[in-house]
């Protein structure tokens, strides 16, 4: 009668482990199904006449989804070894086209400087590569509303360093008005942290002494901006 009980135990036991089992795969299924079609979903409406790589999909399309002026906008993300990280520029012929058919290409690079590889887009947390994509996004925002001399200005304008500076602060604005402001206090604090610097100014000062200037918002200056936003 005790064997008989033991035995008894020991389906038991063994029952509810297959059973737990059982629910948390299905937990997992359901979970991934939702994100797929989340995904699917997100592909539909911000994917048209848009390039990207796999491997960052969710990513683009979750940054895309707060720029809906951006629809119809031919962007290409491109793979491709570069000393910045990311960079925005348009298409050459298209530049002479009509503001509304102008076509983009986002530059994700691949390798770097050494010291810039901490930086590289696959390196990044989650959020933080969602908040740079917005910030590029943001730059491809701003010239599909500018004319073609306002776009000639700018490229002018990158001659000189304080331009740069405000157009990149200014650029930060327009990713927190998009509703990414998170997003990017996350790209921020991961620069700050990683390149032992209070100040960003970019890559093109990685090897130099740390500027006083705030070309890039600081994570203080990200929440100022979103709780000016918000009322607060």
């Amino acid at each position: 009668m005790q064997r008989k009980f033991y035995i008894f135990l020991l389906i038991l036991f063994t029952s509810t482990k297959i059973s737990l089992g059982q629910v948390d795969s299905s937990h997992v299924l359901n979970n991934a199904l939702i994100a797929s079609t989340e995904l699917e979903k997100l592909r539909s409406e911000f994917g048209q006449h848009k390039e990207f790589p796999r491997e960052y999909e969710g990513q683009i399309l979750t940054a895309l989804s707060h720029f809906p002026e951006l629809k119809s906008t031919p962007v290409k993300f491109r793979l491709h070894s570069s000393h910045a990280s990311l960079k925005t520029r348009i298409n050459f012929w298209s530049f002479f086209n009509q503001k509304e058919n102008r076509r983009y290409t986002i530059t994700i690079s691949t390798k770097s400087v050494s010291r810039m590889e901490p930086l590289l887009l696959a390196n990044l947390p989650r959020n933080a590569q969602v908040g740079v994509l917005g910030h590029e996004l943001s730059h491809v925002s701003d010239f599909s509303k500018k004319t073609m001399f306002q776009c000639i200005g700018v490229g002018f304008g990158h001659m000189s360093q304080r331009y740069i500076d405000s157009l990149e602060f200014n650029t930060d604005k327009i990713c927190i008005k998009h509703g990414l402001g998170n997003e990017l206090e996350a790209w921020s604090s991961f620069i700050r942290k990683t390149m032992k610097v209070e100040n960003w100014r970019g890559s093109d000062f990685v090897n130099k002494p740390e500027s006083k200037i705030e070309r890039y918002m600081n994570p203080d200056t990200i929440r100022k901006e979103m709780d000016a936003l918000n009322g607060h």
